[in-house]
């Protein structure tokens, strides 16, 4: 029996991938670098501070936290006037409240999360809000996931975790959860792994949900 659902926020709940991939693209470029679409993948799902690192390396540049502090910051600023929910999540989540225990786990900092809450109006629906401040090993790590079982009493099986990203399906998979992928910054090909791929919310509701844990 399904007991809770876990969203991860950056392009699942949140179209705020765009917005990460727009302030790296924008300084990157200031600084003559031209990010190929395997480094764009890189933006999404993992930690801002590795994939980074990964480019600059890659070209031969050294990183520092300046460099990373200076992009967080700009995706800050645009964060709070430019994201946006995806389409028909807040329908789902009304649907789903009072049904299971729901939570968030993300690899931003909390924050983000506040930002992202107080701007789209997400803090009723979610039971929990687990960030990157809140564990030691970021996804594609399970423990975020096990972590919120741990916090909801529940077992890992009785779990259904929402992701964008081939992090977040390796972390929810990881952790013993189904995993529903929406198609957003990955195409549905590359999101294989999951045990279902929605194109937008519409496409999922209670039923199916249950369904998963059977």
């Amino acid at each position: 029996m399904i007991k809770a659902i876990f969203f991860d926020m950056d392009g699942t709940i949140a179209d705020s991938e765009k917005i990460v991939w727009k302030v790296t693209r924008a300084y990157m470029e200031k600084h003559g670098i031209i990010l190929s679409h395997d480094e764009e993948k890189l933006l999404y799902g993992l930690v801002w501070k590795e994939s980074i690192k990964k480019i600059l390396e890659s070209r031969g540049r050294q990183y520092n936290q300046n460099i990373k502090n200076t992009i967080k910051e700009r995706y800050v600023r645009n964060l709070k006037k430019e994201v946006t929910a995806m389409p028909y999540i807040h329908d789902l989540l009304e649907n789903l409240k009072g049904h299971f225990k729901i939570g968030l786990a993300t690899n931003s900092r909390l924050r983000e999360v506040n930002i992202i809450f107080d701007r789209l109006g997400f803090h009723e629906f979610f039971d929990i809000r687990l960030a990157r401040n809140h564990i030691k090993n970021v996804k594609p790590h399970p423990e975020i996931y096990l972590k919120g079982a741990e916090i909801f009493e529940v077992h890992p099986s009785e779990c259904v975790v929402f992701e964008d990203s081939l992090v977040g399906i390796t972390a929810a998979k990881g952790a013993g959860m189904k995993c529903i992928a929406i198609v957003n910054t990955y195409a549905a090909e590359d999101l294989k792994s999951a045990d279902a791929i929605i194109n937008d919310y519409r496409e999922i509701d209670i039923k199916k949900i249950k369904g998963l844990g059977r």
